[in-house]
């Protein structure tokens, strides 16, 4: 894969055993034993099923206290993370992410009641169904996919932000491998994945304590995509909601703040990324690798 010039090394696991879910470089084994994130509190949205509840349990699994925000019930997720972190703390907020207000109001309650946020992940999507082009859906219906995937990400991320500097925190952003391609009728959704990428650049650029990354978490049957894809089937979309999980884990750690600002593919090897790219991401800098920039001919 060549992204902004550079080949990208696609993990061995996923030729080698199909489905990608998790390999070496994401393995949370060592986390969960440590709790490494003892202490920590985690802020996420869109955490009442998929990609989210699965994000709440490797969290809660590594010792992480969790703010928790969706708009519809939340105590499926509860109770998957009570069966494996019986005595994870668990803060639940209902909301519509397109609310300012309430998300604001969330991000004091989550500081008054835990003291500190440490990690934000804005994790709820929205996307119409495929089908109609630009001079056919309604343009209401059109910007609504905005109002979610990038104002409702932005509203909680923006007063979070005063917090994460003084917790020395980390954020990610779920973004797509579709803000990079073009198909017929999903000009929403793709174009409101683009702007999260460019977003992210310029929190790390005006945060530069903040690690912030630009993350697609793998293909996932959500609800979202087998709702929204015409005729679309669960086989199409390979990957565990376990991958995104266990690399979003591990950016939020630490070792991978060099990638902040920058997009991620959870589908690429993070170790080999690593390994034989991280000297080149780095040396090309903030605007060269794995941002968002016009090709030349």
């Amino acid at each position: 894969m060549v992204i902004c010039g550079l080949s990208i090394p696609k993990p061995r696991s996923q030729a080698e055993n199909g489905p990608m879910c998790i390999y070496p470089a994401i393995d949370p084994q060592t986390a969960w034993s440590s709790k490494s994130y003892a202490g920590k509190v985690v802020l996420l949205t869109g955490a009442s099923r998929g990609i989210g509840q699965t994000l709440a349990v490797f969290y809660a699994k590594a010792g992480a206290s969790l703010a928790l925000v969706a708009r519809s019930s939340l105590v499926a997720t509860e109770k998957a993370v009570r069966a494996d972190a019986p005595d994870a703390k668990i803060a639940k907020f209902a909301a519509d992410v397109t609310d300012s207000k309430r998300a604001k109001e969330i991000v004091v309650e989550t500081v008054k009641q835990f003291g500190k946020i440490d990690v934000v992940i804005v994790n709820a999507g929205a996307a119409n169904p495929l089908g109609k082009r630009v001079g056919e859906i309604d343009p209401d219906a059109w910007w609504s996919t905005f109002e979610v995937n990038l104002k409702g990400a932005f509203n909680f991320v923006s007063p979070a932000l005063e917090h994460l500097e003084k917790s020395k925190g980390r954020v990610v952003f779920m973004s797509s491998c579709t803000m990079n391609g073009r198909c017929a009728t999903a000009s929403d959704y793709m174009t409101s994945k683009l702007a999260i990428s460019r977003l992210v650049e310029f929190i790390a650029l005006e945060y530069p304590t903040v690690p912030t990354f630009s993350l697609h978490p793998g293909s996932v049957a959500t609800e979202l995509s087998l709702t929204n894809v015409t005729d679309a089937k669960a086989e199409w979309f390979e990957d565990s909601p376990q991958l995104g999980a266990g690399v979003a884990l591990q950016l939020t750690a630490g070792r991978f703040d060099w990638l902040s600002g920058k997009y991620i593919d959870a589908t690429w090897d993070l170790g080999e990324v690593e390994r034989d790219w991280k000297e080149k991401i780095i040396e090309k800098g903030p605007y060269g690798s794995l941002v968002t920039k016009f090709a030349l001919p």
